[in-house]
């Protein structure tokens, strides 16, 4: 059975305000005038292919849907469905921020076809078996991570994940979301793959948010939808996915480099080996590193976690999965959470003051270089408390603040 006119004029109609688009809007699109817009949704003339064309590109249709009269008219988006059927997503606060981002990537996915810019996603499809155990799914998440480190030679160093997400073609964003969410992976024939994060958590977190959602873009994009929160987090695609995150954001062997830096990492036994320039033989030593000198401290995870732009938990979670730290450590490390924050507020005292044209403030990475020091001597019992008072006054730091650190 062919399609009327009047029916494609329906359905241009039904497209067009579905995307919020004015007649004027249409007709600027093809040259032409609104009225010529108006008549070809009343099915009072005719619509050209490139016309039509054209047209589906800027509503975000298939032309076949304009043409198919077995096409349903107003099949529902599975996203717009997500939103609606989510208990979470329901305030009305979230519904107008989430109705003007899915307009965004509609529009946003409408210019890149006007554009001749199709953009089709680069990301690759990991094909993976369901995880059985917790154990199964990190491993997963973090033999995915390692991989794509390497496909986007990413080498050891902090990476931006959101560039890294736009630079595949990836749209992201981040909407003030229920404290229970933390992000969404949505995919759409409309706009392609679009990942959002939690605008209300720190920044560190919604970097977190939008590794973890990378994730499933890599290992679950079967489902158009879906949604991080407390109630699923203990599924076994949502450990993956974590495992991802965290491997992604903190490679195993830039964190290694870093602890080594910082003096750690190494063991307190070392076997060390050279050969004799004159006989050859083997010379072979042992080497002990000083007492305490190799105890993870909430500073050198704090460092760390700055370093790779994520929250103190995940460094410390990470430390552990890489077993450079025991159970026990990482229980008392997470303990002293407050104190790792009090540090890098201090720390980031002097870095804040970077873009400042005051250059009495050039030395701010020496300043958290020289605390780190001193806090370290003070842990191992090398300096005394005066001591420690001198480099915090000498570092612009009052007395309460150095001791509360050290303590």
């Amino acid at each position: 059975m062919l399609i009327t006119l009047e029916e494609i004029g329906q359905r241009l109609r039904w497209a067009r305000e579905s995307r919020q688009i004015t007649q004027e809007a249409a007709g600027a699109v093809l040259g032409l005038q609104r009225s010529a817009i108006s008549l070809m949704e009343s099915g009072q003339r005719q619509v050209s292919t490139l016309e039509l064309t054209h047209l589906a590109d800027l509503y975000g249709r298939p032309v076949e849907w304009f043409v198919n009269p077995n096409s349903p008219i107003e099949q529902e988006d599975p996203v717009v469905a997500l939103f609606r059927a989510e208990p979470g997503l329901q305030s009305e606060v979230v519904q107008k921020q989430a109705r003007r981002c899915l307009r965004l990537l509609r529009e946003g996915a409408s210019l890149r076809r006007l554009t001749g810019d199709r953009a089709a996603v680069s990301l690759p499809r990991y094909e993976l078996p369901n995880p059985r155990s917790a154990g199964q799914a990190i491993a997963q998440g973090q033999l995915v991570a390692e991989q794509e480190r390497r496909r986007l030679d990413l080498g050891q160093a902090p990476v931006k994940v959101p560039e890294t997400l736009a630079h595949q073609n990836i749209w992201t964003a981040a909407l003030p979301l229920p404290d229970e969410i933390s992000g969404l992976f949505l995919s759409s024939p409309d706009f392609g793959m679009a990942i959002l994060a939690n605008l209300t958590q720190a920044p560190v977190r919604r970097r977190f948010s939008f590794a973890h959602e990378h994730g499933h873009a890599l290992m679950d994009r079967d489902e158009p939808a879906t949604v991080t929160s407390a109630h699923n987090a203990k599924t076994r695609t949502e450990q993956r996915a974590n495992a991802f995150a965290a491997a992604f954001l903190m490679p195993e062997e830039g964190v290694r480099d870093f602890l080594y830096n910082l003096g750690k990492g190494r063991g307190t036994r070392r076997e060390e080996a050279a050969v004799d320039a004159v006989t050859e033989e083997g010379i072979q030593g042992q080497l002990r590193s000083p007492a305490r000198s190799q105890n993870v401290t909430y500073a050198d995870v704090a460092l760390l976690a700055w370093h790779f732009e994520v929250s103190y938990a995940a460094a410390v979670w990470r430390l552990r999965g890489l077993n450079l730290v025991s159970q026990e450590q990482a229980e008392a490390l997470l303990e002293q959470t407050e104190e790792a924050k009090r540090y890098l507020r201090t720390v980031k005292a002097s870095s804040d003051v970077e873009d400042s044209e005051d250059e009495e403030h050039w030395d701010h990475e020496l300043d958290w270089q020289i605390l780190s020091l001193a806090l370290e001597a003070w842990w191992r019992e090398e300096i005394s408390q005066g001591r420690l008072l001198e480099v915090g006054r000498l570092l612009d730091i009052d007395d309460e603040t150095i001791l509360d650190l050290a303590e």
